[in-house]
């Protein structure tokens, strides 16, 4: 019975002790901009394709979800591609496959942004996650 005691005693000894230690150095707050940012939001721009690059998309933005409205004022965005970056619609299956989009074909990108960042005077640089690319409604 004594053994039973001491035993709760030391485990309960040591919860105490571990709960005041203090929190590991990768965690605490998080970062506000930069990598590893959060709060991530997701920005949606909808709008025609201007021209591409292997690493760049220029598109002239229509419409876009409460993230993207400073590209929606500016009714312009040039977007940074990635080789992780979806490329979806038209058979297109890869960043390389961009060339199959044309002049005014209309194009979907999703990209992801720091909430911090966008609250900013100027829109920060977006990556896209994923671009989806329709031929132009005739």
């Amino acid at each position: 019975m004594k053994l039973k005691v001491v035993l709760v005693g030391l485990a309960a000894l040591l919860s105490v002790s571990t709960a005041l230690a203090a929190p590991p150095t990768d965690k605490g707050k998080p970062h506000a901009t930069g990598p590893g940012c959060k709060p991530m939001v997701s920005v949606v721009l909808r709008g025609t394709f201007v021209s591409a690059t292997s690493v760049q998309l220029n598109m002239s933005v229509v419409g876009s979800n409460h993230w993207g409205q400073a590209w929606k004022k500016l009714g312009a965005a040039s977007v940074m591609l990635t080789p992780d970056t979806k490329v979806r619609g038209n058979g297109m299956k890869a960043v390389a496959d961009l060339s199959k989009l044309t002049n005014g074909d209309r194009v979907l990108v999703q990209a992801r942004a720091c909430k911090a960042d966008l609250e900013a005077t100027s829109p920060p640089t977006l990556t896209a996650v994923r671009v989806v690319g329709h031929p132009a409604k005739v």
